[in-house]
């Protein structure tokens, strides 16, 4: 199994002027919405791949924005394993757990990066939390004591 790629098809975002709000909460959320074939042409050869579109949401509460995006994880894999991953979509709507892992965080990585620039350009808290570098106070040194 191999992720080919990640691609945003879709962007909105806004953020309400209006809100007064000095506590924000952040709440984001990801979900297959469809998984179809695709086709890869890899030089003269064609294989059979999957397409596995994702919307990813970042809802700012109470009422502060959003930000929505939609994408496509492209997945490559043997024939029989892309077709099984195809039928168990079709029957149950869902995605086996062995895969679902890998093109969940590949599409959370994306997202969230884009996510990341986007609150930014719109003057939104990061919805994930960013490292920091904090200043730890010094403390003094306590003398030793010494034997006699």
């Amino acid at each position: 199994m191999t992720i080919v790629g990640v691609h945003i098809t879709k962007v909105n975002a806004e953020r309400n002027m209006k809100s007064v709000a000095q506590k924000v909460g952040i709440n984001n959320n990801i979900s297959v919405k469809e998984v179809s074939e695709h086709d890869f042409s890899l030089g003269s050869s064609k294989q059979q791949g999957l397409r596995f579109s994702f919307t990813f949401n970042c809802q700012y509460t109470p009422d502060v924005g959003t930000i929505d995006l939609e994408g496509d994880v492209l997945f490559l894999a043997a024939e029989e394993e892309t077709k099984k991953i195809l039928a168990d979509w079709k029957e149950h709507k869902r995605v086996h757990g062995d895969h679902v892992e890998n093109i969940l965080n590949s599409a959370l990585m994306r997202s969230n990066i884009q996510a990341i620039k986007i609150s930014q350009d719109l003057g939104l808290p990061s919805p994930v939390p960013l490292p920091r570098v904090e200043k730890k106070q010094m403390q003094k040194a306590q003398p030793k004591a010494t034997a006699k």
